[in-house]
């Protein structure tokens, strides 16, 4: 274990300024697990760990579990909280993290009966609370296009509290032709959005094979993926309140699921 005692030690470069995703991590195909539950499972995970960075104490608590990955001596790295906040940046709540590799991204044909897919979902903690209620419900399928925010930004894999390590994730940079092409492989492609002319999701009998697709924040879905969509649900809602979180819609209707089939 090596010691951190200077905010400005280069050893621990890529731990600095974590609040924006740093260039050094996007190039080297590299994500953030923080806090002591992630960084658990992520250590219980077959992710390649390239990196640690805690206070003793969960040294103590991990020893075993760090030996296991073979993370190079000279990338474990001990310091104070207070030090560890001046350098990432952030207030931090516990003071373990840990620097992973990126997994391959799965394709279209690995992926189950069930996807839970996001069009342009801009916020990493949405992602984040999407791919946990996706675990949550028993599913294990994740598709996002160059338009979503990456599940692997370190709010997201924050916020779906590790969930994202078991989750099979497939990613397109053209979200129509992958959906047209999950369609002729026998998907159906539902829409979760409020229109006139959408039905309401209670009245849907879902089929086996699906992909359930989750708008953005603001405006939803976009029209050219529900023009191509197979049905287009609504969650049924007080008349006064235009539209709920698109991660609490996201728990609806995968938990409908369950009851449904």
């Amino acid at each position: 274990m090596i010691e951190i005692v200077n905010a400005d030690d280069s050893r621990i470069s890529y731990y600095r300024s974590l609040k924006f995703t740093p260039v050094l991590h996007t190039e080297n195909n590299l994500f953030i697990a923080e806090g002591r539950r992630v960084v658990e499972k992520l250590l219980k995970s077959n992710l390649e760990i390239v990196s640690f960075f805690a206070t003793d104490e969960f040294y103590d608590i991990y020893s075993s579990l760090i030996k296991e990955h073979n993370i190079p001596e000279d990338q474990q790295f001990i310091t104070s909280k207070s030090l560890m906040k001046e350098i990432v940046g952030f207030k931090i709540h516990t003071g373990i993290m840990a620097m992973a590799k990126k997994p391959a991204f799965v394709p279209l044909t690995d992926l189950s009966d069930t996807i839970a897919a996001v069009d342009n979902v801009v916020d990493a903690e949405n992602i984040g609370s999407i791919i946990r209620n996706t675990a949550a419900f028993n599913y294990d399928s994740f598709l996002f296009s160059n338009s979503s925010a990456s599940p692997y930004l370190r709010r997201s894999v924050r916020v779906s509290m590790g969930t994202i390590f078991n989750i099979k994730v497939s990613y397109t940079t053209d979200f129509i032709q992958t959906l047209k092409e999950l369609q002729s492989s026998g998907y159906t492609i539902i829409s979760a959005e409020i229109n006139n002319n959408s039905i309401n999701v209670y009245d849907y009998k879902f089929p086996k094979k699906k992909v359930i697709i989750f708008g953005n924040e603001a405006n939803g879905i976009n029209q050219e993926v529900l023009n191509i969509s197979d049905a287009v649900l609504h969650i049924p809602i007080n008349e006064n309140v235009p539209s709920i979180n698109v991660a609490a819609t996201s728990a609806v209707f995968l938990n409908l699921l369950q009851h449904n089939i």
